[in-house]
């Protein structure tokens, strides 16, 4: 056999991991983006800009990047869902999360507001166990048991933690976690299935649309007056930094099943510390670190029970 035949048995192994490997790739990227965008968030909030303009710039800036990338493909069908009731339930959910989390970041660290906003996989699990009646393992219930421990170190009292900005991160997290949910009861429930298109489409469209028919009420030209270059650059980015975040998520969970990447989920916590220190000079101290750490090992305890599982 020459040297660089790969033999008949181990060839769909060879594929699985080539296709592993690009989806974690395409999630590192997309969380990469998504991390710059809640940085972007806490950036400008310290540079004066109103919570509610840079929710705005986000979804609109979000709408049009997704309307360019798909509308030369799909027409305008893009903009009429299979559900449109539900798609515009799971919008006014995104943007819900969006309002609280950019709010928190007004009083909380970046590193400790991801920690905190990861309460959203234990909530989810149990929506799922009320709602959809999909009942945890025992192994699940020690994970989610460890994950909320970890929360509990970050959130701990002394920590100087603004409690209005926990309790804003608490909110994006039930936000969050009902949204999830949702999107679960979608593909359960729909005879037809969103492209990914549609979907990426409808998770800007109710936030640009609900912000601006408020704009009106709340839009003052003072900020963006006294605004340096560098401000105005950043809020006209986060659109884009949203939109392909999301659709680099969708393409990497179009291409693996969602347990491959679940795990992969907690690097966003490793890249919250990074960018809090580098632009904000936010250092963690050791007991907020042992509790990101906690957080991050939970899940782990899923994936051991998966391997165990019998084939």
């Amino acid at each position: 056999m020459p040297r660089n035949s790969v033999a008949p048995s181990e060839a769909p192994f060879s594929a699985t991991r080539r296709l592993n490997r690009k989806a974690i790739l395409l999630m590192f990227c997309a969380l990469s983006l998504l991390i710059c965008l809640d940085a972007s968030g806490k950036f400008l909030g310290q540079q004066g800009v109103p919570v509610a303009a840079s929710v705005w710039s986000r979804y609109l800036g979000h709408v049009v990047v997704a309307a360019l990338m798909f509308v030369p493909q799909l027409g305008w069908g893009a903009f009429r869902p299979a559900n449109p009731t539900l798609q515009w339930a799971r919008g006014g959910l995104m943007l819900l999360v969006t309002l609280f989390y950019f709010g928190a970041l007004k009083y909380l660290p970046l590193a400790e507001a991801t920690s905190l906003f990861f309460l959203t996989p234990i909530l989810t699990t149990l929506l799922a166990a009320w709602w959809l009646r999909e009942y945890p393992s025992r192994i699940t219930i020690m994970a989610i048991a460890l994950g909320f421990v970890g929360v509990l170190i970050v959130a701990r009292p002394g920590t100087g933690l603004a409690s209005f900005g926990v309790m804003l991160v608490v909110c994006a997290a039930i936000c969050n976690a009902l949204y999830q949910t949702l999107t679960r009861v979608a593909s359960v429930s729909t005879t037809r299935v969103e492209s990914a298109g549609t979907q990426l489409i409808y998770s800007g469209l109710v936030g640009a649309v609900i912000m601006s028919l408020a704009m009106p009420f709340w839009w003052s030209w003072d900020w963006w007056q006294a605004a340096e270059t560098s401000t105005r650059i950043v809020f006209i980015a986060m659109g884009v930094l949203g939109a392909l975040g999301h659709w680099l998520l969708i393409r990497a969970y179009s291409l693996v099943a969602a347990m491959v990447l679940t795990p992969w989920m907690y690097m966003q916590l490793a890249l919250s510390v990074l960018l809090g220190w580098l632009i904000f000079g936010a250092v963690p101290d050791g007991l907020t670190l042992l509790g990101i750490a906690v957080i991050a090992t939970a899940p782990q305890l899923t994936r051991i029970e998966r391997r165990a599982a019998p084939v």
